[in-house]
């Protein structure tokens, strides 16, 4: 029995030191390959500094804290099922920073759709970069992952942390139905965070950076948003397409979609960022809250069409007794009101929507030219409900004509 048992170790050991060969060689020969791959995307990528905490971690970072982060999944539903189990075992395996994670059945397209799909829907993943990662193929076919990390496991631990905790703070602040709560999120978001064309920094481009470094490219306020709207149980994914503003520029953009009591809206934080008309203000828009398809065409390329945007009950206008089929004398104390609300709430300007270009036309003469210019009396009625003064005789006005949209900026004193 020992003679057979040591024979069998024999044969053992020569499999073992076969197989080492022939992957030797086959590493050589180039028949398993490693293939760096860069994906495109709506913010760009390239090196980032980091600045990690000085205190050292007792362990290393388990799986993400249970949040509902990432529970919708818009796009692992569109992968075939061999790419939909690629996507569960590289998320599921990410937290423990493996070198490699063994996949199988898919080609280059099959991965690109895949790594997409996560980093599209899981805003946590923000430990490894969402435009580079490397391949190990065999016969043309992908057997391995190996993604490329822009934070150690130290880092990962503490920035997942504060970003939680974050959004922690966003939520509580978050009441009432479905839209009370987009719109505080939202609120929340534009207010803290300030949007930067500087997509050169990798954490621009995520959650971390809108949330808690306050600073992002449209890709970090839609991941910020998605991961919000999740939290609080309201569906959401991330949409990407070419968009244009009213003077021409654009390009490759990323927005929302969200679910407000069964509808589908668009929803573009970014664009509703502040916009400094004032060195010393920024003022907050609600122009592109809860759109149609229609209504935001003329800007947003419509990408996706899944889940088609038709309603308006939840237009942010609509909802807010902002829109109007007419201005008159009638509508003074409506529209002081909503100037003292939306000043008050730290929004800065106010915004009017008109049902279509010839009130809007109508409003404007109304409200800025002679003899009517009842905006100064409106602003003098304002004065005293506002937590700051603001200058009677003097303001800053603009029009977005493809909304239909009269904005009026106060001065303060």
């Amino acid at each position: 029995m020992r003679k057979r048992n040591g024979l069998w170790g024999f044969v053992l050991l020569l499999l073992i030191v076969c197989v080492a060969v022939w992957g030797y060689a086959a590493l050589r020969e180039g028949v398993i390959q490693i293939n760096p791959t860069e994906v495109p995307t709506q913010a760009g990528s390239a090196a980032e500094s980091r600045a990690p905490r000085t205190e050292k971690p007792t362990t290393l970072p388990e799986a993400p804290p249970p949040t509902e982060a990432g529970r919708v999944r818009h796009y692992y539903h569109q992968l075939s099922t061999e790419e939909r189990k690629a996507y569960r075992d590289i998320y599921s395996q990410l937290p423990a920073f493996p070198e490699s994670i063994e996949v199988s059945g898919l080609n280059s397209e099959g991965m690109g759709r895949v790594f997409q799909a996560l980093m599209f829907d899981q805003p946590l993943l923000f430990q490894i970069s969402s435009t580079h990662y490397k391949t190990a193929t065999l016969q043309n076919e992908i057997i391995g992952f190996l993604p490329e990390y822009r934070l150690t496991p130290e880092e990962y631990k503490y920035q997942l942390e504060d970003l939680i905790t974050t959004a922690r703070a966003y939520l509580a602040r978050a009441q009432g139905d479905e839209y009370e709560a987009e719109l505080a999120l939202h609120d929340q978001l534009t207010r803290s965070c300030k949007y930067t064309e500087d997509i050169s920094n990798p954490v621009h481009n995520t959650a971390y950076g809108a949330l808690v470094g306050n600073q992002a490219a449209c890709e970090g306020y839609s991941k910020a948003m998605l991961m919000l709207l999740e939290m609080r149980g309201i569906d959401a994914y991330i949409v990407t397409g070419n968009a244009v503003n009213a003077a021409g520029a654009g390009g490759g953009h990323a927005w929302n979609k969200a679910k407000i009591d069964g509808n589908w809206y668009h929803l573009d934080s970014t664009w509703n960022a502040p916009v400094v008309e004032q060195s010393d203000s920024r003022y907050v828009s609600h122009a592109f809250f809860n759109l149609s398809d229609e209504e935001i065409s003329p800007s947003h390329e419509l990408t996706d069409t899944l889940n088609p945007c038709t309603a308006t009950e939840a237009n942010y206008f609509v909802r807010e007794g902002l829109l109007f089929s007419s201005l008159g004398r009638g509508d003074d104390d409506v529209v002081t009101q909503q100037l003292v609300s939306s000043i008050n709430a730290g929004n800065g300007c106010l915004e009017l929507r008109f049902s279509d270009e010839q009130v809007m036309e109508k409003g404007w003469k109304y409200l800025f030219e002679q003899p009517e210019q009842r905006i100064y009396r409106m602003l003098s009625n304002a004065n005293s409900e506002l937590i700051y003064s603001v200058n009677t005789e003097s303001i800053y006005r603009s029009e977005m004509k493809e909304l239909k949209l009269i904005r009026v900026f106060p001065v303060k004193k």
